[in-house]
């Protein structure tokens, strides 16, 4: 099985380790602000969720000191699938067709949230795969996106690849080698509970309005559970300059959160001043 990797503090560690999480977060609120395009009226970057990981197994200087606190973090290994596996009911829902034996990281109720309505795009690599790094990210998705109006003035939006949108990036990153994760999640006014059914609420009529209109969901960010099987075969690296205390301090959340984890120390350690 293929391993993937994320740069990040002991502090998010612990966060993730006592959730059993992962946090995705708004693409406007990434690193790249070239990432969070607005067209044809749409802000895409209140839409998209990701999670940020690398499949380079080589250790990298750039990212231990951009994610890691001074190089005195961690780097996280799992598997390259490291959500549940939930298998979703065949059918309609809020306006999406379902295939039959589509597998996604969240159930239909978990995506069901107050204001907004994750999108079941989890068939082929629409929900994870390697970032595309190209030259002008803003020409990409121009090209993507037809907003068009009717002679009523009804507006439709004609979106091509739009899962994968989130999977570009300016060139000036692709020292990252960076594999993503992403969520497209849908507004839904007028929800008022999370207990609503969704036939009731989330109608696709409404979230297509919703979504023309610019209506931001209201989040700011998405925990996905993890699997078992991921914090059982959890690799934890050391950063290079960690000290002893802080890996008394990893070693106490793993004890207490992921007794099958590995501690190792950076293949970089005592070679950075």
């Amino acid at each position: 099985m293929a391993e993937i990797f994320h740069y990040t503090s002991i502090e998010s560690l612990a966060l993730i380790l006592k959730s059993r999480n992962i946090r995705f977060t708004r693409l406007d609120g990434v690193d790249d602000i070239r990432e969070a395009q607005v067209h044809a009226g749409v802000n895409f970057g209140q839409y998209f969720f990701v999670s940020c990981w690398t499949q380079k197994k080589e250790e990298s200087i750039p990212q231990w000191h951009m994610y890691s606190k001074n190089m005195q973090g961690v780097r996280i290994q799992m598997p390259d699938y490291p959500f549940r596996r939930v298998t979703l009911p065949e059918g309609e829902w809020a306006g999406i067709h379902i295939t039959g034996g589509m597998v996604g990281p969240l159930s239909l109720e978990e995506s069901l949230g107050s204001g907004y309505i994750i999108a079941p795009l989890y068939f082929s690599d629409f929900f994870c795969g390697p970032i595309t790094y190209v030259q002008d990210v803003e020409s990409q998705y121009a090209a993507a996106i037809r907003r068009n109006v009717s002679e009523s003035g009804n507006v439709n939006l004609q979106i091509s690849g739009l899962p994968k949108l989130p999977r570009l990036k300016s060139d000036s990153w692709e020292f990252q080698d960076e594999y993503r994760f992403h969520l497209l999640a849908l507004p839904t006014p007028g929800s008022s509970s999370s207990d609503d059914s969704p036939e009731s609420v989330n109608r696709g009529d409404l979230i297509s309005h919703a979504f023309i209109n610019n209506v931001d969901p209201g989040v700011r960010y998405i925990d996905v559970p993890l699997a078992q099987q991921s914090l059982d075969e959890l690799v934890i690296t050391l950063g290079p300059k960690s000290t002893a205390a802080e890996r008394i301090i990893v070693e106490a959340l793993v004890e207490q959160y992921a007794p099958n984890a590995q501690i190792q120390d950076s293949a970089l350690a005592g070679s950075v001043r």
